[in-house]
C-alpha cells in the first residue's frame, strides 16, 4: 500500500543506513510478484513464518492501514518465535508483546519490538570493548597459539585447526575455529557412540572420550583449544560474552522458542555457564543460564563473567 511505498521511499534515499529490502509481503495474493521500487512482492501476510525461516531477516516492518491491524498479532508472535526485531507504522498501538520502544525514522513513527532490550549505543562500545580486548591481547595469545599449534601437529596426524558451521545472531551461520582436540574422523564416531553418550540434550559428553587426543585433553582442561575463536570475534561472528554457538544439528533438538531467543544475541565465548560448572551443568540448567544472560544483558554483566571466567579456566573448572 502506499505506507509501505513511503517507507520504502525512504530507505532507498538514505542508502548511508545500510537497510537491504528482502521483499514485500502482500495481503492481496494477486500483487505477488509484482515489483515494489527495487525489490518484489514476495508473498501474503499468512507466508510470514515461511519467510522468517526460509531467509536472513533481521527485521520486519509491518506498515498497512489500521483495518489490517487484527494482522498484527499473528506478525508479531512468528517474529518473537524467530527471534526477528518487528517494528510497527503507527503513532500508537497498544500491544505488550517482546520489548518495546518507539523509534523515530526521519519522522517516521516506529513501535519496536525486541526478543530482548538492546540499545544500539551499547551494542556498539560492546563490539568496541571486544576488539579492544581481543586485539590488545594479540602479543601474548598469539605466542600461545603458534606452541598450541605445533604441539597438536606434532601430537597427531591432521590439520591444526578444527572448523564447524554454527549458527549465529539472527541464524546467520559462520565457521567458528577451534585448535583440533580430537583424532581424525572424530565427528563421524558421534553416531556410532550415542548409546554412551552421558549428557542430557543435545550435548555429547563421555568420560575418558577415546577421540580425544593427549594433547586435546590437555587444551581442553585450560580451553586452550578456544583460542582460535578470538578470530571469530575480531570477524564479528561472535562476542567475548554470550550464549555458546551451537551447531546446525543441536540446534535442530533445541524448544523452537528457546532456540530462536539464543539467535537474537551474538553468541560468545564465556557465558554464565561458564563460570557456573560448565560441562558439570545439565542442559535445563545450562540453557536457564544462558536466557538469564539475554534477559539480563548489559556491560557490567559483561565485564564481571568476563573477569569471573579466568580463575575457571586456570583451574579447570568443569572442564570436560
Amino acid at each position: 500500500g502506499e505506507r509501505a511505498q513511503r517507507l520504502s521511499r525512504t530507505l532507498h534515499e538514505h542508502t548511508e543506513w545500510g537497510v537491504h529490502i528482502v521483499g514485500y509481503l502482500d495481503p492481496d495474493k494477486s500483487k505477488v510478484g509484482t515489483d515494489l521500487c527495487d525489490s518484489k512482492v514476495i508473498g501474503v501476510i499468512d507466508d510470514i513464518d515461511q519467510v522468517l525461516s526460509n531467509k536472513v531477516i533481521d527485521e520486519v516492518i509491518f506498515a498497512v492501514t489500521r483495518n489490517m491491524f487484527s494482522d498484527v498479532s499473528y506478525i508479531v508472535e512468528a517474529c518473537e518465535e524467530q527471534g526477528v526485531k518487528f517494528r510497527l507504522m503507527a503513532d500508537i498501538f497498544d500491544l505488550k508483546v517482546m520489548r518495546t520502544r518507539l523509534v523515530d525514522l526521519a519522522g517516521i513513527p516506529l513501535l519496536t519490538f525486541e526478543p530482548v532490550a538492546q540499545n544500539e549505543l551499547q551494542l556498539l562500545v560492546k563490539r568496541m570493548f571486544d576488539l579492544v580486548v581481543t586485539l590488545a591481547s594479540m602479543p601474548v595469545v598469539l605466542p600461545i597459539m603458534i606452541l598450541v599449534g605445533l604441539a597438536v601437529k606434532l601430537d597427531s596426524p591432521g590439520p591444526v585447526f578444527f572448523t564447524q558451521e554454527r549458527v549465529g545472531k539472527n541464524k546467520r551461520l559462520f565457521n567458528m575455529i577451534k585448535f583440533r582436540s580430537m583424532g581424525l574422523g572424530s565427528e563421524e564416531k558421534i553416531r556410532e557412540m550415542e548409546d554412551l553418550n552421558e549428557a542430557d540434550g543435545p550435548n555429547f559428553k563421555i568420560t575418558n572420550d577415546p577421540r580425544i587426543t593427549r594433547v586435546g585433553h590437555f587444551l581442553r582442561k585450560l580451553s586452550l583449544d578456544e583460542l582460535p575463536q578470538l578470530f571469530n570475534v575480531i570477524r564479528g561472528h561472535m562476542s567475548l560474552v554470550g550464549p555458546r554457538p551451537m551447531s546446525l544439528r543441536d540446534v535442530a533438538l533445541f524448544d523452537k522458542g528457546i532456540q530462536r531467543k539464543r539467535f537474537s544475541v551474538k553468541p560468545g565465548l564465556t557465558c554464565i555457564w561458564q563460570i557456573s560448572g560448565r560441562s558439570n551443568l545439565s542442559f535445563e540448567k545450562w540453557l536457564e543460564l544462558d536466557l538469564e544472560y539475554i534477559e539480563n544483558w548489559s556491560l557490567g554483566l559483561d565485564m564481571k563473567i568476563l573477569v569471573k571466567t579466568i580463575p575457571v579456566v586456570l583451574l579447570s573448572k568443569g572442564a570436560v
